[in-house]
């Protein structure tokens, strides 16, 4: 069965130099509507911060809570590790 799912975010972040090292905590929400039950169907939000190593490495550790309304309801906590390399 086709649907389409549409997302609306909500973000705020801020950078902060600490030890000459940009680190930006951030927290978001996410929303997701699904046409498959003509409803919102999940919320996911997130806390986490990322941290500059050097100009080429950045990390990123964060918290997510999911949501899910549409079709049953259930929840998901996780914790995030990510390694960022830029070239």
């Amino acid at each position: 069965e086709y649907s389409t799912r549409y997302r609306l975010r909500l973000e705020a972040t801020r950078e902060f130099v600490v030890l000459d090292h940009a680190v930006v905590p951030y927290f978001n929400v996410e929303w997701f509507y699904d046409t498959r039950y003509d409803g919102w169907a999940r919320t996911l939000y997130q806390l986490g911060s990322e941290f500059t190593v050097s100009n080429h490495f950045r990390f990123e550790l964060y918290l997510a809570r999911q949501d899910d309304h549409l079709p049953a309801a259930s929840s998901l906590n996780a914790f995030g590790v990510m390694a960022k390399w830029y070239y």
